[in-house]
């Protein structure tokens, strides 16, 4: 069969838009190739890397057609953002090999929305990233439940942001709880976050709901915490990117009692974990520190297919020209990763596993999302 050629597209050089994201994927993907002797369910494996651009899609579009007609991979994988992953989805659509989304939270990646031309389901795809939904309404179902049933809701106007906020009044409304009003921010603009933090203020409801990534998430929670909210007694909550591990690197204890949901954190007590935490941290250092570097989410999101695609191929005993077979496979997969028991949904493709609910809290002189509870087996919706 020959080597099987895996074509990855998202953003790891230095100029590119969160960059973070593709180079903490590049690092999960090439370290899990790596320990597996180069090599998943016996056959070699070369992954071809190609920069994402956030600004430009004919960009995109360019490096996607390249991985197809010079680089001839047989499987798509990446996407750190929305527009890539459309793009990625469109062309494996057309091409028909397998797309596995490793971060783009679209929740139309896995559904069939009223207008979507074409479906934007498509066979071809799948998903071991959760969606915005799954990241957000269980959280809502969450808070509601534990009594927390009155929210302010300020997101980005990013599909993220707009996606995680409805998602999350969404879970409230099944336990009782409403969103009291909204702010919307436009997405990475370098918004004028003391502005932000006053129109939270200047409304009634304690208890805020977030979603924002990267540097957004780091400008929030810095004006969250200079303006003395979480000890003028207001509850801050979000989506697990909220207070991933380079957004914490940044905020430090300005994120301490933030509450989020997410598959995973590097607290969880499993042998996987431990493993997966243990190699991560013994191949890579830290650029700034030169200390060991502790995975992220998004390393997680990647090992995560990695693991998917090493047991569907083991199905396949490494070939994935009979695409039908290989479908079936993936559709096939069960397996534990670091964040628990992971599966693929065979109705819409995406991620099928439990949900962390997570506090920031001091862990020396670190700071870590610490699980304080479970959701079990949460999966996007039939579409």
């Amino acid at each position: 069969m020959g080597p099987l050629k895996i074509g990855i597209l998202v953003p790891f050089t230095e100029s590119a838009i969160d960059s973070d994201i593709g180079a903490s994927q590049r690092r999960a993907a090439d370290l899990y190739v790596k320990l597996k002797g180069g090599a998943l369910a016996g056959r070699e494996v070369r992954l071809i890397y190609n920069d994402e651009s956030a600004l430009d899609p004919a960009v995109n579009q360019v490096r996607i057609k390249q991985f197809l007609d010079q680089d001839h991979v047989e499987l798509l994988l990446g996407g750190a953002g929305v527009a890539a992953a459309y793009l990625l989805r469109d062309t494996a659509d057309a091409a028909k090999i397998v797309y596995v989304d490793t971060n783009a939270s679209a929740n139309a990646l896995t559904r069939t929305p009223a207008g979507c031309a074409p479906s934007c389901m498509s066979r071809f795809v799948f998903r071991t990233a959760p969606s915005s939904w799954q990241m957000s309404e269980p959280l809502g179902e969450w808070a509601a439940k534990s009594g927390q049933r009155d929210y302010f809701v300020v997101t980005a106007d990013d599909a993220f942001g707009t996606e995680s906020g409805a998602g999350f009044i969404e879970g409230l409304a099944k336990n009782g709880g409403r969103a009291t009003g909204r702010i919307t921010v436009p997405a990475k603009s370098g918004a004028d976050w003391a502005k932000v933090i006053a129109g939270v203020k200047a409304q009634p409801a304690k208890n805020v709901f977030a979603s924002f990534i990267t540097e957004d998430a780091e400008g929030f929670i810095g004006a969250w915490d200079a303006a003395g909210l979480r000890a003028a007694g207001y509850r801050l909550v979000g989506p697990g990117p909220l207070t991933d591990a380079q957004v914490l690197k940044v905020s430090k204890g300005a994120a301490v009692g933030i509450t989020t949901s997410f598959p995973w954190s590097t607290e969880i007590d499993s042998a996987e974990n431990r493993a997966f935490v243990d190699a991560f941290k013994k191949a890579y250092k830290d650029d700034e520190t030169g200390q060991p570097l502790a995975p992220d989410g998004y390393a997680v999101e990647m090992w995560d297919a990695m693991e998917a695609l090493e047991a569907a191929l083991a199905a396949t005993q490494g070939a994935t020209k009979n695409v039908d077979a290989l479908i079936a496979a993936l559709e096939a997969v069960s397996v534990k990763t670091p964040g628990g028991m992971f599966a693929i949904d065979r109705t819409t493709h995406g991620s099928v596993e439990d949900i962390a609910i997570r506090e920031v809290r001091a862990s020396g002189a670190s700071f870590v999302n610490a699980v304080v509870d479970r959701i079990g087996s949460d999966k996007e919706p039939a579409p």
